[in-house]
């Protein structure tokens, strides 16, 4: 067993001052003298200082007039000084320099108008005596939930406990400057010696099997020595002195650590060194079974408690499997139905024994190490994809789990595009491929963006690949529907696209040909999309076949009756029509002569006598009878007279006359063939 002290340890400068200071005040002193609370958070001194004759008093009443009070370490607020000297007391001021200090800071900072803020324990005798110096206007933040407590101001000043945590004063520092922001005045009052001593304990313990704290449990710095420790080895232990230490404590541990509170003696720490010691020679003289942290063993199940699996591995002592170390995120409700007596299973050793005496093992980290061996096998093949689960977002990406095993996702792998927001990977099956792996260092790293990249140049080069054979394709068909198709066909297609100009319809596979939307209808309002939708099986006429540049032509109208040729039966050469006036031309007028069909009286049939132009006659909107001199279907041209129209209308008014009257004169004869004639 190798047992290491961190450096430093033992009493602090103001511990050490104070000590010396309420000694050489026993020494030859006749009168009463004692200290106003507990000189130093350590027993042992305490008691030490009783038996030279300093006694230890809860408050100035327990004091009478020309008494000697030593104020502590933590020190003591300004009213406790007037107190004093109105109970005529001799004081004598062992307060830390440091907390002093801190209590002349806080007090500067309140005459400069701030908010004192002061970060620590609220119970703390320091962090009190602190307060009393800033005055009323602060306040004491030990947790974040503190800081729902702060009030609005433009200006704060901050100090802290000597022995406060620096990351723990750091975070909540940044807190309340995001909850309250204004202009901070800052003053780190952390005692130089503490940081270096925590510190020091977190390299040491990070370093070590078993990593020991003693001190007196109720001293705030040897507290947070222990708070620093565990996080970073389980296996770390508060005691107040040697008598404390167990040997289960000890079992398996080949490295131990070993710091102290600023208050603990060193006598302690030596106690402590003997008793491990003492304890390693009776260890090795009962172990059956040389255990270390990260060895293999076959254990057998033997009780499902409401916190653990227990198993016996042939050691000394018991295993204990904490659900979650059974299978990732493990509860007693999942883990517990599946777990027998007798069940066999591989464990990994992380930690010698815990405070019931058991040792820590963990499946779930040796089903690990066996994926870690076979991994670099797995991974031959570089760009082999594997389905990966998001776990957190860090900072610099996202880990993943894989298999029995944590990856990592670095944030510029994660996808083609910048991610703004990791979070919203977590929970999320990725796939991935091999970026980068280790073993060794449990180095496993994976890009999504390569596996992205991957299936996009995949998806480019069968997207070519598809359209090369369709182009190849469409060449072949539309070369033999130029073979086959005739202008003037008619045949059944598909509408595949209908657009602003037209339609597109597929009249053999890969062969579309355009109807214009000119050849959608004769009614030229029309839109397509609204008579047609895309996937509508349509009867087309080949208009026109272009096979130098590969364009088919294709008529719906052509297969329509031309409305206008339908309503034009209704007239025929020589009829007597009405219809209306509705424009006029240089050399005629338009006349309606239904919804369908117009017709044009040329100038030199409007009238008898010669007119300059028709406006000279006729009016926009006139009806007149008009007569049909022409149709011409193919022009879609009627030709209308109204002179003619009269003339017929004059005859038939004579012949109705002469049917009435009988025979008439020769000379009546002659005119009516005259008029006849003409």
């Amino acid at each position: 067993m190798e047992i290491k002290i961190a450096e430093p340890c033992r009493f602090c400068y103001g511990v050490k001052r104070a000590v010396d200071i309420a000694q050489m005040q026993a020494k030859g002193y006749n009168g009463s003298i004692a200290t106003l609370g507990e000189l130093v958070h350590n027993p042992r001194v305490v008691n030490s200082l009783k038996q030279q004759g300093v006694q230890c008093c809860d408050t100035l009443e327990d004091f009478s007039a020309g008494d000697t009070v030593i104020f502590r370490s933590h020190g003591v607020g300004p009213e406790v000084y007037a107190e004093a000297e109105r109970r005529g007391l001799k004081v004598i001021d062992a307060t830390c320099p440091h907390v002093r200090k801190a209590q002349k800071t806080a007090e500067e900072l309140a005459k400069e108008g701030r908010f004192v803020i002061i970060i620590g324990e609220k119970r703390h005798p320091e962090v009190q005596s602190i307060k009393a110096w800033a005055g009323e206007d602060s306040a004491v933040i030990e947790t974040e939930d503190d800081l729902g407590f702060l009030p609005d101001r433009d200006k704060f000043g901050v100090v802290s406990q000597t022995t406060f945590e620096a990351e723990k004063f750091n975070l909540l520092l940044q807190k309340s400057q995001e909850l309250r922001p204004a202009d901070y005045k800052v003053m780190r009052t952390i005692c130089t010696a503490t940081a270096e001593r925590q510190a020091a304990a977190r390299r040491l313990a990070g370093r070590t099997d078993a990593f020991f704290v003693f001190g007196g449990k109720n001293s705030a710095n040897t507290r947070h020595l222990w708070d620093i420790a565990k996080a970073v080895n389980s296996r770390s232990y508060l005691l107040q002195d040697a008598s404390e230490i167990t040997a289960s404590m000890l079992a398996g541990a080949v490295k131990i650590g070993i710091t102290a509170g600023a208050s603990t003696p060193q006598e302690i720490i030596e106690e402590a060194i003997v008793t491990m010691e003492t304890m390693e020679s009776l260890l090795n003289e009962h172990e059956s079974m040389k255990l270390h942290i990260g060895m293999i063993v076959e254990g057998t199940v033997v009780d499902v408690t409401n916190d653990e699996v227990v198993v016996d591995f042939g050691y000394q002592s018991e295993g204990s499997v904490a659900f979650d170390q059974w299978i990732q995120g493990g509860t007693k409700d999942t883990v517990a139905p599946t777990v027998h007596n007798g069940d066999k299973v591989t464990l990994k050793v992380i930690a010698s024994e815990n405070q019931d005496g058991l040792v820590v093992l963990s499946k779930v980290r040796a089903e690990a190490d066996k994926v870690w061996q076979d991994l670099p096998k797995e991974f031959e093949d570089e760009k082999k994809v594997v389905t990966v689960k998001g776990l957190r977002a860090v900072k610099g990406g996202l880990t993943v789990a894989y298999k029995d095993v944590t990856g990592f996702i670095p944030a510029s792998h994660l996808d083609l595009r910048h991610v703004d927001d990791v979070k919203e990977y977590e929970g999320k099956e990725l796939q991935v491929s091999l970026l980068e792996i280790n073993p060794e260092k449990k180095r496993l790293v994976f890009s999504r963006r390569n596996v992205l990249r991957e299936e996009r140049a995949a998806k480019n080069q069968a997207y070519k690949e598809e359209r090369a054979r369709r182009e190849e394709a469409r060449k072949e068909a539309l070369a033999k529907a130029f073979e086959t198709f005739h202008e003037g066909d008619i045949v059944e297609g598909t509408i595949r696209s209908i657009v602003d100009f037209g339609m597109f319809v597929e009249i053999a596979p890969y062969v579309q040909g355009l109807v214009h939307i000119s050849e959608v209808s004769w009614d030229r309002s029309v839109k397509p999309a609204d008579l047609y939708k895309v996937g509508d099986k349509v009867k087309v006429y080949i208009k026109g076949l272009d096979e130098e540049k590969g364009r088919i032509s294709l008529s719906l109208k052509q297969l329509q009756e031309d409305p206008w040729q339908t309503a034009a039966k209704a007239f025929h050469v020589g009829d007597i029509v009405t219809g209306t006036v509705i424009r006029f031309l240089p050399f005629g007028a338009i006349v309606k002569l239904n919804d369908r069909n117009e017709g044009m009286i040329h100038i030199s049939e409007i009238a008898p006598q010669r007119i300059e132009k028709p406006e000279d006659v006729l009016e926009i909107g006139q009806e007149v009878k008009v007569k049909i001199l022409r149709i011409d279907s193919e022009n879609k041209k009627i030709a209308l007279s109204i002179t003619k129209a009269k003339e017929d209308a004059e005859k038939a008014e004579m012949r109705q006359y002469l049917g009435k009257k009988g025979a008439l004169s020769q000379g009546i004869g002659d005119k009516l063939a005259e008029v006849e004639g003409k």
